[in-house]
Formats: structure tokens, C-alpha cells, sequence
């Protein structure tokens, strides 16, 4: 595993505890202080820890994201916030850090308090593993990973390295999201339009961190472009959660930092490339899934358009269940562009699963039904829609709606 230096982590998985328990507990570290930058929600119901966490990063630095799984600390009065801040308080006590350096992160059930009895114990504790000899180790980098895992069924990270100014800088992220995913983040976390509550549990959380030296103020606009390429494009079942959030901190151990504008350049490319590989993880691990989904709109007037027209087919529980289904009902894609508010012509698209052309020109295809069905069996699909109107296009990732998913959100508190 590619570690960036001078970051430790530690992390107790829900299955790692003495008894049965949906509690995890992550906590990471930077051996000095980091730049620091985030993305959040824009759901108008907001988790305890984004106001905390905005308020600290206004200094632009950071030294460590403590995180828990299990409880969502959301919707949960000043209560939830004075159990956030006493948890900032013990971590700050056994890392010997300033608890304005600590950033929080909470996933789980919307409504429910903190296990503080477990924390309690459980903070300085993983503390004490974390500033251990074992705590810069790749299996403790990959414990944390699994402990802020809810229903996901697989831990997700990615890695990167590049060269920059003559040395090597790593980059390392890991997040976690199987259900209530369809993000939509910004720096400020204030809604570009009226976003409701529209779910009970569940979210989306990552966590990046780099070796590179660079100032809040460069890595922020950074990561405000990596989450728009790369979370802000992956879906589930369409809930945008009230915890949605992304983290990015920079020690600046490697030495090298942005002098140009081809470093920059080069830094924003591995950046992206790596939040959209663990976009892509999370809607490949969503809940119940059994496939796949790529969505790509090619030909459009505009970016934003082909975008929000990926979106749509992708957020489209008959475009997904279709795709379960193996039915190669490409009606139902054309009907969800058709509500998407983009403007085209129906007689210039084409529809292709894979390679396959099943609609052209505003008209069925000589292919068969079951000739059809065939690229709709693999694991990974990719549906691409051709509207010949333009250059701009889009693409969106989700998975397929199984009665799993159904299974899961039906009893997911009981």
C-alpha cells in the first residue's frame, strides 16, 4: 500500500469489538500539522459535525479526523453537539494535540446519540494504537478504513504517486457509502437549490491525504474540482444525505510543492483520478447491487446539460431495474432523458449498451431482444447515449435496484 508520509491511522471495526455491535470508531493523524480543505452536503439538514468542522477550518489546518460509524450525530439538538465536542475533547487529551486542530465525521442512523459510554473508553485507547510502533503500518491504515464502513460490504481505497519538483509525492484515500448515496457537495455546504430530507440513515464519507506542501487555500479550489468530477457524479438511489463529506489534508513531508502550473495541472489529474476511482467503488458496492451502471451522454450543447442528463438515467429506478432485470428496455432511458429538462431531438439520438446499438436515429434497431440483452449480463455496464447536438458530455456512475436493496432499507434500523 502506498502510504503518504508522516500520516498514521488506527481503526476499530464493528466485527473487531468484544460484543455484537454497528459502532466503528477511525481516527487519523498527522504527525505535524496539514493543510487542510472540505467539501459538505448541501441537504439543508445538516450533521453535527460540518458546523464544527467549517469553524476549524477556517485556520486552514488540521491535524486529525476522528470518526465514528454507526450514529449520524444528526438531527440531534445540543446534545449531539456537546457529545461531538466531549469526543473532541478526549482525542485531543491522548494525541497531545490542540483540539482545534481536530476535525469529526459521523455515519449512521439519523436521530440516534453518540455511544459516548463506548467512546469513552474506545478514543483513548485507539489513541494509544495509533501513536504506537504499529500505527504507520499499511494494516492500520486499512483497519480504519474498515471501521467507518455502515452497510457497505467492501473496504474502499485508492493510491496514487507522482513526481513532482524532482521528488515523489503519494497520495492515499479511502471512503465509505453503499446507501442514501447521491452527492452533492460544495465548499460551504450551502444548496445551489432547496434540498430536503429525504432519507434515515446512511452517507457518504472520504478521506485524502498527501505528503504534497500546499496551502489550504491552493488545495480547497483542488479538491472543489476532484468532488465535482468524481462524487458529485455517483448514485445509489438518489438521497442526498445530511453528512456527505470530503476531506483532504497535506503535510508537506515529501518536500515538493506546487511551483507551476504544470504541477498544479499534474496534481489535479492524480487528484481526480483518485476520488473518481473510489466513486466508482462506492456505486459498484451499493446496496444490494449486482451490477454496475456507467451512464454516459455524449453530443450535448453544454457540459452542465449532458451532465444532468447522465444523472436523471442514472437516478431512475425503472432505467435500474431494467438493468437487474437483464430487459433491454431502452424506452425507459429515452423517457428518463425525456424529463431530464434538456432540450433534443428524439429523431438524432442513438442509444447503445456497450457497443451494441439498440436505438438510432429516432428508431429501434434490427437487433433482437435477446441479442440485445447480451452486454446487459456482464457485471459492469455501460450505457451511452449519442444526441448529436454538440461536443459536451457527461457521465454518471450508479448500480442496478435489486430486491436486496428493498431487503436492506426496510429494516435497516430493526
Amino acid at each position: 500500500m502506498i502510504l503518504p508520509l508522516g500520516f498514521r491511522a488506527a481503526g476499530l471495526p464493528r466485527h473487531d469489538r468484544p460484543r455484537p455491535s454497528r459502532h466503528g470508531l477511525a481516527i487519523f493523524y498527522s504527525e505535524q500539522p496539514a493543510s487542510a480543505a472540505a467539501c459538505f452536503t448541501t441537504n439543508q439538514v445538516k450533521c453535527v459535525h460540518i458546523p464544527l468542522d467549517q469553524a476549524r477550518l477556517r485556520s486552514g489546518y488540521a491535524q486529525v479526523v476522528l470518526i465514528n460509524s454507526g450514529c449520524a450525530n444528526c438531527c440531534t439538538g445540543k446534545r449531539g453537539i456537546r457529545e461531538a465536542e466531549k469526543t473532541i475533547d478526549w482525542a485531543a487529551a491522548s494525541l497531545g494535540v490542540s483540539r482545534q486542530s481536530i476535525l469529526v465525521a459521523s455515519t449512521g442512523v439519523i436521530g440516534d446519540f453518540m455511544p459516548m459510554d463506548l467512546l469513552a473508553d474506545e478514543i483513548p485507547m485507539l489513541s494509544k494504537r495509533l501513536l504506537g510502533p504499529d500505527g504507520g503500518l499499511s494494516s492500520s491504515f486499512h483497519k480504519a478504513a474498515e471501521a467507518i464502513m455502515t452497510t457497505d460490504t467492501k473496504v474502499k481505497i485508492a493510491q496514487a504517486t507522482l513526481r513532482l519538483d524532482g521528488k515523489t509525492v503519494r497520495l492515499w484515500g479511502c471512503a465509505k457509502g453503499a446507501g442514501m448515496i447521491h452527492p452533492a457537495m460544495n465548499q460551504t455546504g450551502e444548496a445551489r437549490t432547496p434540498a430536503a430530507l429525504r432519507g434515515a440513515h446512511a452517507t457518504m464519507l472520504a478521506f485524502l491525504f498527501t505528503d504534497l506542501a500546499a496551502e489550504a487555500k491552493i488545495l480547497q479550489p483542488m479538491l472543489n474540482a476532484a468532488t465535482d468530477r468524481s462524487f458529485n457524479r455517483v448514485t445509489v438511489d438518489g438521497d442526498t444525505s445530511t453528512n456527505d463529506s470530503v476531506f483532504i489534508l497535506a503535510n508537506g513531508r515529501s518536500g515538493a510543492g506546487l511551483r507551476s502550473a504544470a504541477d498544479r495541472a499534474a496534481f489535479q489529474s492524480a487528484l481526480d483520478e483518485l476520488c473518481i476511482d473510489l466513486a466508482r467503488q462506492m456505486a459498484k458496492d451499493g446496496e444490494g447491487a449486482s451490477k454496475f451502471l456507467e451512464i454516459r451522454v455524449q453530443g450535448a450543447r453544454t457540459a452542465a446539460e449532458a451532465q444532468r442528463m447522465a444523472e436523471v438515467v442514472a437516478t431512475s429506478p425503472l432505467v435500474k431495474t431494467a438493468a437487474h432485470g437483464e430487459d433491454s428496455n431502452w424506452g425507459r432511458i429515452l423517457a428518463a432523458m425525456g424529463r431530464s429538462g434538456v432540450r433534443f431531438d428524439p429523431s438524432r439520438v442513438d442509444i447503445a449498451f456497450g457497443r451494441l446499438f439498440v436505438f438510432r436515429q429516432g428508431a429501434p434497431t434490427s437487433v433482437s431482444a435477446d441479442k440485445a440483452r447480451e452486454p446487459l449480463k456482464a457485471r459492469e455496464v455501460t450505457l451511452n447515449i449519442f444526441l448529436h447536438q454538440g461536443q459536451a458530455s457527461g457521465v454518471y456512475w450508479t448500480c442496478d435496484f435489486t430486491g436486496q436493496y428493498v431487503d436492506i432499507n426496510a429494516r435497516y434500523r430493526t
